[in-house]
């Protein structure tokens, strides 16, 4: 017999393996993880609407609050002259508008029950993920550096001239067909997720994958990324007996670690002092305090609804040439869409980390607020807001999983 909930068990799989999905449909029929995963999250949700019904179907307020982003984003295009909706047509945009794919991710994973020989699966192949990872990343660090890259990645690396630069260049691991920023933002939610299985599952540290997921992001080059990777290591902390103990390990063992890091690459060839001097000391707080400059001089214009353009025609002379955009994501997005727009994204954010949140203290389950940490942490020096990402994906799904789990607890504690 026919059951949605295989499908959707089935669907989570294959979110999964994204790194490896999406780069065989850009081999072939290249639709992108927009709309092959989002579009078939909505039918997949009007499916278990349609099974479950209204009545007995689940509605939380985040999916009020990212149903008030897609409307305007929408009104914004349409008031604006954006032509994004007019062009695609409305029918389209439905299918393949990340707010909206927020709005049935959530419905979805709010009323279907992960069982555990999903949960079991999944923390199976984000171990084989970190493990794939590491040995794309080591290929791509000692031999070729576009190894598993899109030609858009190499392309890009070539306009910026860091396609030569073993300091600057880009090495996105198996990620990049995903995304430019994927390694941060799908990548470490899926490592806090594994970290919080370990730490609360196992009771132990693994070691081995913290290495391996560490000199994926070290290989990256990105400065955000790597700090962002320290964010992974909460669920660590939170579940410790001894916080402060915890810390001050964390404290000495990190450094000791970058230490015998830096040791073993000089053996190998590589200028760590050139690494250190060119790429971690390199000056580019000047491009994010650029960032505060042209924000103070142009966002006083059009304070509540924004400019309703990413880069005007006078923010690009005012740059000139200093930096590509307004390069803090918090006040790009202020710029763009002004206080309305913004209070309802950064509040649809702020939304989820209080929902992870909420879960971790009912249930110790730290792995899904990790996730929401890093993309709220890369939009500090990135401008970013996809935060429809397999990673956010199954930050999601994870915290559905420990949270009904609690109350079915809860539920026989009472009884």
């Amino acid at each position: 017999m026919f059951k949605i909930t295989n499908l959707i068990y089935v669907y989570f799989l294959l979110v999964a393996f994204a790194p490896i999905v999406i780069f065989l449909d850009y081999e072939t029929i290249d639709i992108g993880f927009n709309r092959l995963y989002g579009g078939s999250l909505i039918l997949l949700s009007f499916l278990l609407l349609l099974k479950k019904g209204a009545n007995k179907s689940r509605f939380d307020i985040l999916m009020l609050a990212a149903f008030f982003v897609y409307i305007f984003y929408l009104i914004t295009d349409l008031v604006h002259v954006q032509g994004t909706v007019i062009r695609k047509g409305y029918v389209y945009d439905f299918f393949v508008n990340t707010s909206l794919h927020m709005l049935f991710l959530v419905y979805l994973v709010d009323n279907y029950r992960m069982p555990d020989s999903l949960f079991k699966n999944l923390i199976v192949i984000f171990k084989g993920t970190v493990i794939l990872a590491f040995l794309v990343s080591l290929i791509q660090f000692f031999d070729n550096s576009f190894f598993f890259t899109p030609d858009e990645v190499s392309a890009h690396a070539r306009q910026m001239g860091s396609y030569y630069s073993s300091f600057r260049v880009r090495r996105v691991s198996i990620f990049g067909y995903l995304g430019m920023h994927d390694i941060s933002i799908s990548f470490l939610p899926i490592f806090g997720i594994l970290m919080s299985y370990y730490s609360m599952v196992k009771k132990r540290v693994p070691y081995l994958y913290l290495l391996m997921a560490f000199i994926v992001v070290f290989v990256n080059n990105s400065r955000y990324a790597q700090l962002g990777f320290l964010i992974t290591l909460l669920p660590m902390f939170m579940l410790a007996k001894n916080k402060w103990r915890t810390a001050l390990i964390i404290g000495v063992t990190v450094p000791v670690v970058l230490v015998l890091l830096a040791i073993g690459l000089s053996l190998v060839g590589f200028d760590v002092e050139g690494y250190v001097e060119q790429r971690l000391l390199a000056n580019s707080a000047s491009t994010r305090l650029l960032a505060f400059e042209i924000f103070q001089k142009f966002f006083g214009r059009n304070p509540w609804f924004g400019s309703g353009v990413h880069l005007s025609n006078e923010v690009i002379v005012a740059l000139a040439g200093r930096s590509s955009q307004i390069h803090v994501g918090y006040l790009a997005h202020l710029y763009s869409y002004g206080i309305i727009g913004s209070f309802l994204v950064f509040g649809f954010w702020l939304l989820i980390f209080i929902r992870f949140r909420r879960t971790a203290l009912r249930t110790a389950y730290w792995g899904s607020v990790v996730g929401i940490l890093v993309f709220l942490w890369a939009n500090v020096t990135l401008v970013t807001y996809q935060i429809f990402t397999y990673g956010i994906m199954m930050s999601f799904l994870f915290d559905r999983y420990y949270y009904h789990n609690y109350l079915s607890h809860a539920k026989k504690d009472s009884q």
